[in-house]
């Protein structure tokens, strides 16, 4: 009962009905794509500067001579709604290694530079193999851990544990530097005592993995 000051009054009733509930779902989109970096394009302030040519599949270093760095390079970009983005890591099945038992080693000097680390020439300790020769691998990735490849740092390429190169903490579009896009180049050094073969060969393999 309501009363007014005047001394009218009433009663009133109130029914209390469901609300309305409102549903919808998004599904998942994930998309991850490699390209070529092609001849004399800067990957994170190192030139590419071999004429083989990469291409989505491969990096063709071919002939190496002592003492001459190359460099080669991929395009990755990823575009997903993912709410927590995604991560790109790299990791090999084995060293560059050729059919007579001889490889070419991680940088630097075959110790695991998982710290990105300035490119030196490989030291080339006779009798010491793993400073014959050295490869590495660079991201443009300015977002990634404080952007910790800088300009022309290089890390090691693990094979048992990937090494990120790229992420993202929310969704991407694909073509935003350093949230959907991203360089990568491998860099390639040896000297005048890494053993001679015309087939070293591994294999890198890319995990790209929403969040």
């Amino acid at each position: 009962t309501v009363t007014a000051p005047a001394g009218d009054s009433a009663d009133t009733r109130i029914a209390i009905i469901d609300d309305v509930t409102m549903t919808a779902s998004v599904a998942t989109n994930f998309t991850f794509t490699v390209a070529a970096v092609g001849s004399g394009t800067a990957i994170n302030g190192d030139a590419v500067t071999t004429s083989a040519g990469a291409t989505a599949t491969a990096l063709p270093f071919g002939d190496l001579a002592s003492g001459v760095a190359e460099v080669l390079g991929q395009d990755l970009t990823v575009s997903t709604n993912a709410r927590n983005g995604f991560t790109v890591g790299i990791f090999q099945d084995q060293n560059l290694l050729s059919a007579n038992g001889a490889d070419i080693d991680v940088f630097k000097d075959g110790s695991g530079a998982f710290t990105p680390l300035s490119w030196t020439t490989p030291a080339g300790t006779i009798d010491t193999e793993a400073t014959y020769g050295h490869y590495g691998i660079t991201s443009e990735d300015a977002d990634l851990n404080s952007d910790e490849f800088g300009t022309a740092l290089y890390a090691s390429i693990g094979t048992s544990t990937p090494r990120t190169v790229f992420s993202h903490t929310g969704p991407a579009n694909g073509s935003t530097a350093n949230k959907g896009a991203t360089r990568v180049g491998v860099k390639i050094e040896i000297t005048s005592l890494q053993e001679a073969a015309d087939d070293y060969t591994n294999s890198l393999t890319y995990i790209a993995t929403p969040t």
